[in-house]
């Protein structure tokens, strides 16, 4: 009797694990059962995704009646000021003195040094120099190919260049003029104002009879 029981539980595991074994793999168009919530279950939108408890605009006054849905992702409030981006010092992110005037000078949180000139020299061959060449002529390699540019490049050596202040090639570069774009989104403030500092040093080094 006993080993009738042993026979049958050995055949119940056996079969158990068959069933179990015989369901890997097999597919279902049923959810898949929880015991546990999960990651599955978060409160969380995608992007672009309309969340019912927001209402962008009037939905009597919507000629879309989808204008009526609202976005998962807020506007952020009036004022927001993303971490890092918040530019308070007026000298070193505009080139502007308290007067509103550009700067003739480095600002405040800018130190000259070897270091920053180093890196004004680098970041002036990579953004500058394939328009206004190595000694700022203007003639940069970029303006030799196609036919060159209908408007000139300026000749960073002209005597009223030379005469601008510091804080002009720092505007140029965040804005851009005439023709040229502006590099705000490529180039850091503080890099901008090293090319700024390497611009002069090539002014200087030349002199006013090199530069005609």
């Amino acid at each position: 009797m006993a080993r009738t029981n042993q026979i049958q539980a050995i055949a119940l595991c056996l079969g158990t694990l068959g069933a179990l074994a015989g369901c890997q793999g097999n597919r279902s168009e049923l959810p898949p059962v929880h015991l546990i919530n999960q990651m599955d279950f978060q409160q969380r939108f995608d992007a672009q995704e309309v969340n019912d408890y927001f209402k962008d605009v009037d939905c009597a006054k919507a000629h879309n009646p989808h204008q009526c849905e609202g976005r998962a992702a807020r506007l952020p409030l009036p004022g927001t000021v993303a971490v890092g981006q918040l530019h308070d010092d007026e000298e070193l992110y505009r080139g502007r003195g308290p007067d509103n005037r550009l700067l003739d000078r480095l600002p405040a949180a800018i130190k000259l040094s070897t270091e920053l000139m180093a890196r004004g020299e680098e970041r002036y061959n990579i953004y500058c120099q394939p328009c206004h060449d190595y000694t700022g002529g203007g003639q940069g390699v970029a303006t030799l190919r196609g036919g060159g540019f209908s408007v000139a490049p300026k000749n960073l050596n002209d005597p009223q260049i030379r005469a601008m202040p510091l804080g002009h090639f720092f505007d140029v570069i965040t804005n851009g003029k005439g023709t040229m774009m502006p590099y705000a989104a490529q180039i850091p403030a503080q890099d901008r104002w090293a090319i700024a500092v390497w611009v002069r040093t090539l002014q200087v080094a030349r002199t006013p009879e090199e530069a005609k």
